[in-house]
């Protein structure tokens, strides 16, 4: 393998000596890291680790062991300029960022890239033609792609499944243990409660010093519950914050779940959705790790690969957690440890690769009142049934003005329940009855608890078809009166695995899922939005917000919105996401007539809008009737979409002469440069720039040049 001729030999005495390994360091850059192994990446985990180059670009980097160049991939976005190294054992090393290939790969990319005509492009070489020794200089460090100056590097297994490169000798001064800052305690379905409520609990521990910490006041549970933690760790010499190696949960004493990064498959990276705690991203608490394995969840991280590993499963004496309750049976999954009720003691322990530990601990006392609904002995239905003696109904006739309602509710949907919070604008007497038809046909009594003047109760969704869920609320006046309020909760169920279209009550807004949409079951429900006058954009229509938000999808699914009959130009009309204050463009795939599909990853807001403005282009270099002394002069233009976005090299074309040239895309920066590889010829020249962006908008500018 030829080596960059600029690159002295000291490192490599400095490498095969004193790192005495299988494994040689990629770089002399620094032996110090910016990023670790399965790090959060915008809901993938980080496949390798970053290493230091001090924000700047042209270190040396080095075959960690013989082999052979397998692939090469050039592109604006990602990992850049990437070298992919098959090694003699059969796993891939990967390098990215990279600045430039060493002079034979250089040469072959560039041959490639005249070839094809295109910037953007990825090899196979024969396993013969770039065979490298261990130590073999292969290329430079850089930054290109997304990010900062680094190199990132990856170890892959021969089946291409990223693996923590520390398991392979790699070694970092590391003395400094994991920082814990909260902790999460979740109640897993409707019978199950945290200090005596349904929502998911942040407590945050104190710090006692030697990696201890203690949630000081006891905590009051139910039911099923699990585990999270927000944690990070660093190392010496370096401020940045890195993930944990393993984490560990201990109930008395007992380990029940452990974590532990050593590898992944790319086809299930999605699933940091699941390690890490959705909700909780979205909501802005971080990232907090989920210390169980959650439904739909396939990475092997895990110490069980049981369904709720991890979740324990606190039951009351004398009440037995199997009993068949109205609609669902109630059964402990098999992965969760059951326990009995009182007091019980936890320790989570988190631990960076070189074993700098931490520890936080805390109580658990089991609730004593129990959270099982009791199937009443005489139905109520929500309009007709049976009501106590001596009851004052109010139920208004449609066509007259509907009352003030007495009771107010507020409903949050989490994974297998509704948690509903009743407060009332007048003094009750007792507690109200809240009742309802569940899936099994029969009446189901949702037990409550009160918060001061008002209450709240968990309503189970498991096994439930699409709404409207039918509610009945009973309560008593201070005069003595007994009243009924009748209430209506609209969902969609879109069970997991199953082929499913699922459309807003005006027929708009369609949600079309597939067998591999999602990880568990969801439930679905679509909000048409006035759009606010002050918008900026060109709407069409309503804006249309999709719920839950707060759930993560596995393989997304299809949305399509209708645009009315009378809409001008719709064929410049694409699907949006709301994301802040701006809009995100999705897709403008024409389904049918008049319905616009994109394809999305998320649930959130979503809205079809018209973009007619052509990209920006704020400066092209060399300036129209400019001279210049140099007989290579870079060039280069910067330019900005507001709306659709520019997508693929084909639609950002730059032209030398009215020739294309393969010029480089810097998506950061938003501009494309190109340095010619010939003298240019003294005299006239020019520079074009065409760009189009996905509405097919186009801009154009022409400059002419001079070389003297």
């Amino acid at each position: 393998m030829q080596r960059i001729l600029l690159f002295t030999s000291s490192f490599l005495i400095f490498a095969k000596v004193i790192f005495a390994q299988e494994y040689i360091w990629p770089t002399d850059a620094s032996q110090l890291f910016t990023s670790s192994f399965a790090e959060s990446r915008g809901g993938r985990f980080h496949a390798g680790f970053d290493v230091k180059t001090w924000g700047k670009t042209g270190y040396p980097i080095y075959a960690v062991r013989d082999g052979y160049i397998s692939r090469i991939r050039v592109s604006p976005f990602g990992y850049g300029r990437a070298l992919y190294l098959t090694l003699d054992t059969g796993e891939i090393a990967v390098y990215g960022h990279l600045e430039k290939f060493s002079d034979e790969i250089e040469a072959y990319v560039k041959a490639e890239q005249k070839r094809r005509n295109m910037y953007e492009i990825q090899l196979y070489p024969r396993s013969s033609q770039f065979r490298v020794k261990q130590g073999d200089l292969i290329a430079l460090s850089g930054d290109s792609g997304v990010g900062y100056p680094h190199l990132h590097f990856e170890l892959r297994d021969a089946a291409s499944n990223p693996m923590n490169p520390l398991l392979k000798g790699y070694k970092v001064i590391d003395n400094i243990a994991p920082q814990i800052t909260k902790i999460l305690i979740q109640s897993m379905d409707a019978l199950s409660s945290v200090n005596g409520d349904f929502i998911p609990r942040l407590f945050w521990p104190v710090y006692n010093g030697n990696g201890q910490y203690k949630v000081k006041d006891a905590i009051v549970v139910s039911g099923r519950i699990g585990f999270g933690i927000d944690t990070f760790d660093q190392m010496d010499s370096v401020s940045n914050k890195f993930g944990t190696y393993r984490n560990e949960v201990y109930v008395d004493d007992q380990l029940i779940f452990a974590t532990q990064y050593d590898k992944f498959s790319y086809s299930v990276n999605n699933h940091f959705n699941l390690d890490r705690d959705y909700r909780q991203r979205i909501y802005g608490n971080g990232y907090i790790y989920n210390l169980f394995r959650d439904v739909g969840n396939k990475l092997s991280f895990y110490s069980s690969r049981e369904p709720y590993a991890g979740v324990v499963d606190f039951f009351n004496s004398g009440v037995d957690s199997n009993r068949v309750e109205p609609g669902e049976i109630v059964e402990i999954p098999p992965g969760a440890l059951k326990l009995d009720g009182g007091s019980h003691s936890f320790t989570i322990t988190v631990k960076d690769f070189w074993g700098n530990t931490s520890h936080v601990s805390g109580r658990l006392v089991v609730d004593g009142e129990s959270l099982f609904a009791q199937e009443q002995e005489t139905p109520i239905d929500s309009l007709y049934g049976p009501i106590p003696p001596n009851s004052v109904i109010t139920i208004s006739d449609e066509n007259q003005e509907v009352p003030k309602k007495d009771i107010k509710l507020d409903v949050g949907f989490y994974d297998r329940y509704l948690r509903i919070h009743l407060s009332s604008r007048i003094p009750l007497l007792a507690e109200p009855i809240v009742s309802g038809w569940r899936c099994s046909g029969k009446t189901y009594r949702m037990p409550l608890l009160q918060r001061s003047s008002s209450y709240i109760g968990a309503w189970p969704l498991s096994g439930c078809d699409s709404g409207p869920l039918p509610l009945s609320i009973i309560y008593v006046t201070q005069a003595g009166d007994t009243l009924m309020q009748n209430e209506w909760i609209e969902f969609a169920t879109v069970p997991r695995g199953q082929v499913k279209s699922v459309l807003s009550d005006d027929g708009i807004c369609k949600l079309d899922f597939a067998t591999n949409s999602l990880f568990k079951d969801i439930f679905v429900r679509t909000t048409a939005i006035l759009p606010d006058n002050k918008n900026e954009y060109d709407i069409v229509g309503n804006y249309y917000r999709i719920d839950p938000v707060d759930v993560p999808l596995d393989k997304g699914a299809t949305l399509s919105l209708v645009y009315p009959d009378s809409t001008i130009l719709p064929n410049k009309l694409g699907l949006y996401m709301k994301a802040g204050g701006s809009m995100r463009f999705v897709g403008n795939d024409k389904i049918h007539e008049r319905r616009i599909s994109g394809h999305i990853s998320s649930f959130g807001t979503y809205a079809l809008v018209r973009d007619i403005e052509p990209p920006v282009i704020y400066s092209l270099y060399p300036s129209n009737g400019s001279r210049t002394s140099q007989s290579t002069p870079t060039l280069r233009c910067i330019f900005k979409d507001n709306l659709s976005g520019i997508a693929g090299e084909r639609n950002r074309i730059l032209k030398l002469d009215g020739e294309k040239v393969i010029a480089e895309y810097d998506p950061e920066a938003t501009a494309i440069f190109y340095t010619p590889e010939n003298v240019l010829s003294k005299g006239q020249h020019t520079v074009e720039i065409v760009l189009k962006d996905q509405a097919g908008n186009v801009a154009r500018q022409l400059n002419t040049f001079y070389v003297d």
